[in-house]
């Protein structure tokens, strides 16, 4: 199962707040989702000056395009910063352990997930585990 949840808020920069120029850059990243996002799994909102992406979902497999995203946004809205969550129980590395990837002013980076690793035994009990 390869599992992944993730939040941006979108800038342009991170601290000029022209909005001709966030307005420009918001609508290049929402026609760049229109290939990218394959399986409409993202949610942009629009709300108080401020614009934010969110993803979730869950594949047999694991896919690329979530992380191919955030770097395309790491790229091209230099401003902005979030999270992604990524479990993998393929990965032969990481199969145990959350993937997080912090965006922050234009650079993605792999981080140590301290919240919920290892999965086992903090999210899921050991296989063949009964409940009592």
């Amino acid at each position: 199962m390869f599992e992944f949840h993730g939040w941006i808020v979108l800038r342009y920069h991170t601290h000029d707040t022209n909005e001709l120029l966030q307005d420009k850059a918001y609508k290049n990243f929402i026609n760049y989702l229109k290939d990218a996002d394959t399986e409409r799994l993202s949610n942009s909102i629009r709300r108080n000056g401020q614009d934010s992406w969110t993803i979730t979902g869950l594949h047999n497999h694991r896919s690329s395009y979530v992380l191919d995203i955030y770097k395309w946004v790491s790229e091209n809205l230099p401003g902005s910063y979030g999270l992604l969550y990524m479990h993998d129980d393929e990965d032969a590395e990481y199969n145990n352990t959350f993937v997080v990837w912090k965006l922050v002013r234009g650079i993605l980076t792999r981080e140590t997930d301290p919240f919920l690793s290892p999965y086992v035994p903090v999210v899921e009990d050991e296989y063949g585990t009964r409940l009592s």
